[in-house]
């Protein structure tokens, strides 16, 4: 089916209403059940809010016009504007990365266009996951962590209490242009890519707002290295603990270098946390890193609508456009984040990235106050 607007704007209000209703997943009985597989119960406030959610996706679903059959993990529409025409994609996230959205965009572009994309199965990846796990390496990356629990048992809770519902807002903030521009000079002139500088002023902020000087901040692998894994659509990003040891007495150069070593080395080792009980959810924050482009056709755009639903955990993503000028940040967050918070969380942040590279001489105690 097609559908038609008047305008971008009237399909934006509609997609981000789309984006709320959740896919149906044809979950089966066959095989070993959720208790099993994940080795811990979801949660009562989880399975509770899927439960009162039922009535909410049907009301959506009419409000939308969507009552029609249910796909499993993949939704295709046709729309169509006065000037444009385009498509809307709705991936389940047991089925996809926010980078394979932009991978099935691109793809989608060049069959329209008359090309034949390359496109590989995930079936590839997922044997060489399990020949992985019965390798010395796996038991190596398994140690470093179990290495990293030792020295830090506690759980980190950078906004403590509990999830009372799986509601969440998204807020999403423009880097100006000068600062962008900063910030890659800086990043190019010391070898690191600004990931890690938006990182380490998360750092200097979780550091400040735990009034603790060691703590465990999430940091999002996008297992992406190679042509055929960069052609693949699929789940690989896998979240990494990495455990941060702060000073505020040393200088941003020495904060920056310590959690961009930590940063590679969290890399190196990254699929040995894949389990749960190895690392076990001990942070509430993510960082990811996002530079996946839409090259398929330089005048089509790609807009990702969120979905307005998350557990306990926070991201905070860095989606690059540095090509364009900018950076976007993007915060999901839920009600355990109140909005003033999230105000200053981007007003210290950038505040100290800014100070940083402007002197990364300077303790980090000083970065970022007036």
């Amino acid at each position: 089916d097609v559908l038609r607007f008047n305008s971008k704007e009237e399909l934006d209000e509609w997609g981000r209403g789309y984006a709320m209703i959740p896919l149906k997943l044809d979950i089966r009985s066959e095989g070993p059940g959720l208790q099993q597989r994940s080795g811990s119960k979801p949660s009562a406030v989880f399975v509770a809010n899927m439960i009162l959610d039922k009535a909410g996706t049907l009301m959506r679903r009419a409000k939308y016009g969507l009552l029609h059959p249910e796909a499993a993990c993949f939704e295709l529409r046709l729309v169509e504007l006065p000037d444009a025409c385009g498509a809307v994609l709705k991936m389940h996230h047991v089925a996809a990365d926010a980078w394979s959205m932009v991978l099935v965009a691109n793809q989608f572009i060049r069959i329209l266009n008359g090309e034949t994309p390359k496109a590989y199965s995930y079936e590839e990846y997922i044997r060489s996951e399990e020949e992985y796990r019965k390798s010395k390496r796996y038991e190596r990356d398994r140690a470093f962590f179990e290495e990293q629990k030792q020295r830090l048992s506690e759980r980190t809770k950078i906004w403590p209490g509990v999830a009372k519902s799986l509601r969440a807002s998204r807020r999403t903030v423009e880097v100006d242009r000068e600062l962008t521009k900063r910030i890659e000079a800086y990043a190019a002139a010391h070898d690191q890519t600004p990931y890690t500088l938006f990182l380490t002023a998360m750092c200097i902020y979780a550091g400040r707002r735990l009034g603790k000087d060691r703590f465990y901040v999430g940091s999002v692998v996008i297992n992406r290295v190679g042509y055929r894994e960069k052609n693949t659509a699929g789940l690989f990003v896998n979240a990494v603990p990495l455990l941060i040891d702060i000073c505020k007495d040393e200088s941003f150069a020495e904060t920056n270098a310590r959690v961009r070593d930590v940063n590679f080395a969290g890399y190196r080792h990254e699929k040995g946390c894949q389990d749960n009980d190895t690392t076990n959810m001990i942070y509430d924050l993510w960082m990811s890193y996002q530079n996946a482009k839409l090259d398929a056709d330089e005048s089509a755009v790609c807009t990702q609508y969120y979905g307005n639903c998350t557990s306990s955990v926070k991201t905070f993503t860095v989606e690059d456009r540095s090509a364009d000028g900018y950076f976007k940040l993007h915060f999901d967050h839920n009600e355990m984040v109140p909005e003033s918070v999230v105000d200053e969380l981007f007003e210290v942040l950038l505040a100290v990235l800014s100070d940083g590279i402007a002197d990364d001489s300077r303790p980090i105690r000083e970065l970022g106050k007036q």
